[in-house]
């Protein structure tokens, strides 16, 4: 019963740009970005991207193994993946250098 689903927001809802010009970086463009996530063990992750341009999304476990990913997605939601024993994860959002996208990411867990 959706009801009695216990949803925690993780992150967001929030807007960024990526792929900017940036002289700080490598390569002079921030064409990936990083969200850490805090989770608790035992839930399920959600995460839900929406761009105005293609983009590249991966959810990566605190192991540093990939959860899941997706490849040129303008509106996705990703998951549900098991947290399993840990208590971080995190968000990978990339794209081509010299393209630039206004993107809206959002993150939450919900009981297994």
């Amino acid at each position: 019963m959706a009801l009695f689903v216990k949803r925690e927001q993780v992150y967001g809802p929030e807007t960024m740009r990526i792929g900017e010009f940036d002289i700080t970086v490598d390569g002079c463009y921030r064409n990936v970005i990083t969200i850490p996530l805090e989770v608790k063990p035992k839930r399920m992750l959600h995460v839900k991207v929406s761009s105005d341009h293609p983009i590249d999304v991966a959810v990566a476990r605190e192991d540093q193994s990939a959860a899941g990913h997706m490849e040129g997605v303008t509106e996705a939601t990703l998951g549900p993946y098991d947290t399993g024993k840990f208590h971080s994860m995190g968000i990978f959002l990339g794209i081509f250098k010299g393209d630039k996208a206004t993107v809206t990411v959002e993150a939450w867990t919900d009981a297994e």
